[in-house]
């Protein structure tokens, strides 16, 4: 029965002038480089991720701060300050000094952690696609998961991530341990036969 198609299939395009292309049979996921593992260390900032900020005998600057799409934060009482790229700790540093420089504070102590990271996302053959919390550590299985598991249609054990890569968009396959990052689209591909 299935040759019987597919020879169907093979005339159908060649009576169509042989445009049909019979990439539909599978997800092309085979066409992938792997992608790259995320890089060992601390996390780096990017924009879209809020940063909770606390300066010692500065009140008024404690709070929450969302790194807009320049890649900067903006203080009370100094101007942006550029984060994109950065450690938790480089930030402090660097607010640390714009305070000195300005005259501002003395000796300032300050203390930034991660208030939420950029979320990630699932599309494709998942019972809820959508926008979902980061939290550290998570694999691929753990963010279909996220998103209500595969639907009974999905191809499972691998599937394509998108990632920013200094700056850049890479495209790669993952199978279900790999770690994702903040920022990810994850796709579940439609199992053919």
């Amino acid at each position: 029965m299935m040759s019987r198609f597919l020879r169907l299939v093979a005339l159908l395009a060649l009576s169509l002038g042989g445009s049909l292309s019979l990439t539909a049979c599978g997800n092309n996921l085979g066409s992938l480089a792997s992608i790259p593992a995320p890089a060992s260390g601390e996390y780096r900032v990017d924009t879209g991720d809020t940063l909770k900020i606390a300066i010692q005998d500065l009140d008024a600057a404690d709070g929450e701060y969302v790194v807009d799409d320049s890649g900067a934060i903006s203080l009370p009482m100094v101007k942006e300050i550029a984060v994109r790229g950065l450690t938790f700790r480089e930030i402090g540093s660097r607010i640390e000094e714009q305070y000195r420089s300005a005259g501002i504070l003395n000796t300032p102590i300050v203390n930034v952690q991660p208030a939420t990271l950029r979320p990630f996302y699932v599309l494709g053959e998942v019972s809820q696609p959508g926008e979902f919390a980061y939290r550290q550590g998570m694999t691929v299985l753990a963010a279909v998961s996220a998103a209500g598991g595969y639907t009974y249609r999905a191809s499972t054990g691998e599937v394509e991530i998108t990632r920013t890569i200094n700056g850049r968009e890479v495209t790669g396959r993952a199978d279900e341990n790999s770690p994702i990052q903040p920022g990810d689209r994850i796709r579940v591909f439609e199992r053919w036969f």
